[in-house]
């Protein structure tokens, strides 16, 4: 299962997702492997710690080099292809997306548009994209939308993911509400990760939230997130579809 994870619009917890629901997923005994394309590199960053062996950059995995990802300190099953700030500058090979993949992988994707951004997303088998919920969030949406069609990305591969949510706001309540009116709850995902502090703090200590503090409210969301798609990719295997 390959999920990039995509919002044109930054600061809305795509590299939080990334690095949460790659380790969720490693909980839950998920070979996982997070790959950085975003040229800041912050996932990078935030998880990568010192002396971790392993070869290779996302730029060689875009490529088609070979690649040895890193081991994630503290969380066994997950492994990282580093970012190096050139990761969609140089040639797109597709084989790496032709075959078939045991294990998950997340990308963690810049928040600008790209053609091999484009072919990567349409060789996904889901988008997800983040999303805080209020009105200049809808408006990113809709310009994900656009890019999405332009590349022949079919709608059903798409899940909304509500981040930053605060069940004590009222626009957050109404925005949620026109997501699922206009996209069902098939696209807009279950599960809402709520505002925490402790989301925000864990990466400056290169920790991912399971590690920093596995009792807070943005472990269980993630985790649940993590056991939803689980469940969903079971589901699709069941019922003899390639994808969910």
């Amino acid at each position: 299962m390959r999920i990039l994870i995509y919002n044109q619009k930054g600061g809305v917890g795509k590299t939080t997702t990334a690095i949460n629901l790659s380790a969720a997923l490693a909980v839950e005994a998920q070979e996982t492997t997070v790959v950085d394309l975003d040229p800041q590199m912050h996932l990078t960053a935030a998880i990568a710690g010192t002396g971790a062996s392993g070869t290779g950059s996302a730029a060689d995995w875009i490529s088609g080099k070979p690649v040895q990802p890193r081991p994630v300190a503290g969380t066994p099953g997950l492994w990282l292809v580093p970012g190096d700030g050139d990761a969609l500058v140089g040639r797109f090979d597709d084989t790496r997306f032709l075959q078939p993949s045991a294990g998950w992988t997340i990308m963690d994707a810049p928040p600008g548009w790209s053609a091999t951004l484009g072919q990567i997303a349409s060789l996904s088998d889901l988008v997800i994209c983040p999303l805080e919920p209020d009105f200049l969030g809808l408006n990113g949406l809709n310009q994900l939308l656009r890019r999405m069609s332009e590349v022949g990305f079919d709608r059903d591969r798409l899940r909304i993911l509500i981040a930053r949510y605060s069940n004590r706001l009222a626009v957050h309540r109404e925005v949620r509400g026109k997501l699922i009116d206009r996209f069902g709850s098939d696209i807009v995902l279950p599960v809402v990760i709520r505002s925490s502090v402790r989301l925000a703090e864990a990466p400056g200590l290169g920790q991912t939230i399971f590690d920093y503090a596995p009792r807070s409210t943005g472990a269980s969301d993630y985790a649940q997130l993590a056991r939803t798609l689980i469940s969903q990719r079971s589901l699709a295997r069941s019922n003899g579809r390639p994808r969910t």
